[in-house]
């Protein structure tokens, strides 16, 4: 066992392995202990590992359902993260527990961490797989530290400068509806929370359209390092896979894009920028094929990840903790130079 990281004498510990890190692998080595009370017994040194490596993998603890998923997430915290500013579709299950991204099967999903265009976000995710795809299903990560790393000082440095603008179009059958992503069905309710939220906000005819910066890297409040953390791949319309697809949307005017991104001053973002981002997450992407009872811990500002394509019936859900706001976040964390942005 590293130094410092006391798990327990009946514990095993293994490491599924990325090019330049590590995704630590914690199983029993023979009877299953209480999950629940050992979790709480060990739980400083679990967290010194997520600091580390950005995620955990629990392995043959035995959880059946979510109700089992939701009083283990209870033991790191009780605080349950819910947000206003919705981009993917899912539902409720539970407790917390919601079904991961409700996305066709037949794509893939691009790596991000969760609502990193927002002001505010879940400082921890939590995956439980209920029943693996038959074929596919990954849900690949990767360090936020390192996929930093790939980017180049020429675009990182006018990330940093300008941050990120995140363009999204709320229209009927287009992704997630605007009563959902706001939890509201009062217009003006979401438009005070657009306002609350530092969002510019207009309704085209029955369509509201939403104009959004933010930072591309922040420092982490706890581990004090630099990580990439934006939707800035994730939202551009050159991300989109299958790439037939995207061929159809580069033809459509920007304003009839349900989503993409901009440098933070309303810049293009080019498309072989969109492609570097795009290997700086390969390049780092960790996979591994989940097994019924798996639970994934991530910190949501160390890891991104995504999700693979798969056939058959697929479960895996999520629950998020601890809301972290952008306006708490240390000034330094912030420093993109804004008056270029006004």
């Amino acid at each position: 066992m590293p130094e410092g990281f006391d798990l327990g004498s009946g514990i095993a510990l293994q490491r599924f392995e990325a090019p330049s890190w590590s995704l630590p692998v914690i199983s029993p080595k023979g009877a299953v202990p209480a999950f629940d009370a050992w979790l709480r017994e060990v739980k400083p040194s679990l967290l010194g590992m997520l600091g580390q490596s950005g995620a955990v993998l629990f392995r043959g603890f035995g959880l059946k359902n979510c109700s089992d998923f939701a009083s283990a997430v209870q033991q790191f915290s009780s605080e349950v993260a819910r947000f206003d500013e919705e981009s993917s579709p899912r539902q409720h299950v539970e407790r917390g527990v919601f079904t991961s991204t409700d996305y066709p099967n037949a794509y893939p999903i691009q790596f991000h961490n969760e609502y990193s265009y927002g002001a505010a976000w879940p400082m921890k995710l939590f995956f439980f797989c209920g029943k693996p795809a038959e074929q596919g299903g990954q849900t690949p990560i990767a360090d936020s530290r390192r996929v930093l790393e790939h980017i180049s000082e020429p675009t990182l440095d006018r990330f940093r400068r300008h941050g990120v603008l995140y363009r999204r179009r709320f229209a009927a059958h287009l992704g997630v509806s605007w009563q959902s992503a706001f939890s509201t069905d009062d217009r003006s309710v979401a438009m005070d929370r657009c306002r609350a939220a530092g969002i510019r906000a207009e309704w085209r005819r029955d369509e509201l359209h939403t104009f959004q910066q933010g930072a591309a890297t922040l420092q982490h409040p706890s581990v004090h390092e630099e990580v990439w953390f934006n939707h800035a791949y994730f939202f551009n319309v050159h991300a989109l896979e299958p790439v037939a697809l995207r061929k159809v949307m580069l033809r459509q005017p920007d304003e009839d894009l349900s989503t993409n991104t901009y440098y933070g001053d309303g810049a293009a973002i080019e498309p072989d920028v969109v492609e570097e981002m795009r290997q700086a997450y390969a390049r780092e992407a960790l996979s591994f094929d989940w097994e019924a009872g798996d639970l994934l811990m991530l910190d949501n500002m160390l890891c991104s990840h995504s999700r693979a394509p798969f056939a058959g019936e697929r479960q895996v859900f999520v629950i998020m903790t601890e809301k972290v706001l952008r306006s708490q976040m240390p000034e330094s964390a912030r420093a993109w130079n804004q008056s270029d942005n006004n």
